[in-house]
Parts: structure tokens; sequence; C-alpha cells
């Protein structure tokens, strides 16, 4: 299977209703560039998927999947925060939408996670020092994967470039 069966097996299975099309992204007062990564991608709105949310669970605001110049099959939650950063809770929605993106690994893949807190706002040292511990970092397929922060109207690609993932 190639890769652009991988992400046209996504989009049926999401629902074209349920995926962002544009290349800036924005939620709750904040914003991402999508426009120069991977013109293969699929950028799943969960607020879509989700309308009023999964029961008992925060989830983040979409998730980004594409194939990495390495071959790699990469999920990118993305979380956007205005005000407080809140390290627990930021990270609780980043997990949810890794473990949402789980159900897509295709086999035979290399899977990579990078979760991404996005924030209008300076975030409090001791919330920056929660986000760099083991106990909010994202597992995914077994692996842990620290979360990513950038201000409001980041590149992608230049978070993902940083990441080593582009």
């Amino acid at each position: 299977m190639t890769m652009s069966d991988v992400l046209g097996r996504i989009r049926n299975r999401v629902g074209e209703k349920n995926l962002f099309a544009g290349n800036i992204l924005k939620r709750h007062g904040c914003s991402v560039k999508l426009s120069d990564i991977s013109l293969e991608k699929v950028v799943v709105d969960l607020d879509a998927v989700f309308p009023s949310g999964r029961e008992g669970k925060r989830q983040c605001e979409c998730v980004v999947f594409y194939f990495d110049s390495g071959a790699n099959f990469v999920a990118v939650p993305i979380e956007f925060k205005s005000g407080e950063v809140n390290a627990s809770v930021a990270s609780q929605q980043l997990k949810q939408g890794a473990d949402y993106a789980a159900r897509f690994i295709p086999r035979g893949t290399k899977p990579v996670c990078i979760p991404i807190l996005l924030h209008n706002g300076s975030i409090h040292k001791a919330e920056v020092r929660k986000l760099k511990s083991s106990g909010t970092n994202v597992l995914f397929r077994g692996r842990k994967f620290e979360i990513n922060t950038a201000r409001c109207g980041a590149n992608l690609a230049d978070l993902l470039a940083r990441a080593g993932h582009l």
C-alpha cells in the first residue's frame, strides 16, 4: 500500500466533513500555518468528529497525519490554549489525540508522534517544568514523546523540522 493509499484510507474512515482543508488552522484565538508541510496530509478536526466531546475525556483540537521524508508515518496531535496553560490538562488532551491517531497506524510503518501545544501567552515556569517531565509525555505505540510548545501563529513545518520529521 502506498503512502497516498494510507492517507486516502484515513480520509475515507474519518469522512470529508471531519477534515480541515485550509492552510491556516484557527481555534480559540490561536492559529498554526499548515501550508509548508507535505501536500499529502490529512488534518482531522476532532471538534467535528466529537462535537460534544468524548464521554469523560478531554480531547485536543486536531491531529495531522502525513509521511515524513524518511517514510515514517507521523501523527501530530495539536492543542490550542489561550490564557493560562495547565500542563496536566494539555497533556491529557494531547494523549487523547495520540490515542485517536493510533487507530490509523498502518502495518509495516514506523509511527512517530509529535504532540504540539500552541499558546498565545507565556507559560508559567512550574507548568513548563511539568510539560518537560516524563509524566506528561505522550505514549504512542509503546514510545514516549515529549510535548512540543510554540506560540500561536507558528508555522507547523518549522516545528516539525525542529523535531526532525519534516
